[in-house]
């Protein structure tokens, strides 16, 4: 049976091929027991535009993301209780609907319980002493996330910090708080046990050897923004912050309370290799005159207050006035 001449003459439209569907990745994060990790974060990063979309795991692990736009590709990661993931990739090539990626983390869990506190970052210096740090990461801020760096003073560890990081938790701010070398849990060098000595608080070959390692671990983590970090640091921490402003271009500003410029000197080397840059500096005694010793050696932007807190780091970042000076310093600089 032959077709009418009209259907000769204009035979069906065939329908448009829809192209490739819309991306969705998902899957499950884990400890290495097996155990789900719920709230855990897993970032999916967009390789053209670097936008990053954050995904929480539920009670059973489980985390998705669906609807990305195809024909891209994707880096994915995860994170729970400052333990980091490997970067997985889904690529824009291969035509996949739907995409299983899943995470194991080195953190022990049993229905969703910690079994052990988290020891948190380890890392080596140069000359090999043994670092600990506790990280956290702010809830809800979308990247790049700003990050700071904080270095507590001599006889002290970073708990002294605990109160405060909080408070820069809540203000979207990612924290690293280290141990020194011969405080805290940084104790070792090489496996061999290391005591701290004062003479330590001018040797340019020992406080200062902390500080590279200490942001390079930083600037290594994901959604941080690696180009602008703070430091923060109160007496040997102080004096180690001035040194890293001018020493580190990621270094954005930094904050130094109770610092020792001569200490400062001594640890950077010389006073040619001594170029703080933008810098906060809250001490006791005369301010007029710190404020002269520290603009002579300083870029721009510097500000020097005076005040008289008794005690450690703690005690200062206690004080209200402090805390208010510390902030709006952040930001007016960052």
């Amino acid at each position: 049976m032959s077709l009418p001449a009209e259907a000769q003459l204009f035979p069906p439209a065939r329908r448009p091929d829809p192209g490739p569907k819309p991306k969705n990745i998902q899957g499950v994060v884990t400890d290495l027991r097996g155990k789900p990790l719920q709230g855990a974060r897993v970032f999916i990063r967009d390789m053209k535009t670097n936008v990053i979309r954050t995904s929480i795991t539920d009670e059973k692990g489980m985390y998705s993301i669906f609807a990305l736009p195809p024909s891209i590709d994707y880096e994915v990661s995860a994170e729970y209780r400052g333990k980091t993931s490997e970067k997985r990739f889904v690529s824009g090539f291969v035509d996949r609907q739907d995409n299983a990626i899943n995470f194991q983390l080195d953190v022990a869990v049993i229905e969703g319980e910690i079994l052990a506190d988290d020891p948190g970052p380890e890392f080596r210096t140069f000359d090999l002493v043994e670092l600990h740090a506790s990280f956290e990461m702010p809830a809800g801020v979308p990247a790049p996330v700003p990050a700071v760096l904080l270095l507590h003073g001599y006889g002290e560890d970073r708990s002294v910090w605990s109160d405060f990081q909080q408070e820069l938790l809540k203000t979207g701010w990612a924290v690293l708080a280290v141990d020194l070398r011969g405080h805290g849990e940084s104790k070792t060098r090489n496996r061999q046990p290391i005591t701290a000595s004062t003479e330590w608080r001018t040797n340019p070959r020992e406080f200062p050897l902390d500080v590279d390692p200490s942001l390079d671990w930083l600037k290594a983590q994901p959604r941080i923004d690696t180009g602008k970090i703070v430091v923060i640091g109160f007496d040997v921490g102080a004096n180690l912050a001035l040194i890293a402003s001018g020493r580190f271009p990621e270094v954005r500003t930094v904050v130094a309370i109770k610092p020792n410029l001569d200490e400062s000197l001594a640890l950077a080397g010389s006073a040619q290799d001594f170029h703080p840059r933008s810098a906060l500096v809250i001490a006791s005694g005369d301010a007029e005159a710190m404020s002269k010793r520290i603009s002579a050696s300083a870029a721009p932007p510097v500000r020097v207050q005076s005040k008289d807190i008794p005690g450690g780091a703690n005690a200062w970042v206690a004080d209200a006035s402090v805390k208010e000076a510390i902030f709006r310093w952040l930001r007016e600089t960052y």
